[in-house]
């Protein structure tokens, strides 16, 4: 009767588009360098390998804040491709 509703049609709008999948798996990623940059800088003593975690851990979070700002853009359906 309604042809027009057939589950792939529903299916493919409910799945993430390739674009959103891929900023999922970007934040995952981040998020870990992110947790990997806070574990060095823990665990280190040498003044210069202070520095190179410091840098380290403002670059991942620079990525994981621009990755968030385009994936909340993309839910909301702001996003331009």
């Amino acid at each position: 009767m309604f042809d027009f509703l057939s589950t792939s049609t529903l299916a493919k709008k409910e799945r993430p588009s390739k674009k959103e999948a891929f900023l999922k798996k970007a934040l995952l990623e981040a998020q870990r360098s992110l947790q990997d940059a806070y574990d060095g800088l823990s665990n280190v003593k040498e003044p210069e390998l202070i520095d190179s975690y410091i840098y380290e851990l403002n670059a991942a979070n620079l990525r994981y804040e621009v990755i968030l700002r385009d994936y909340k853009t993309l839910k909301k359906g702001n996003y331009l491709q």
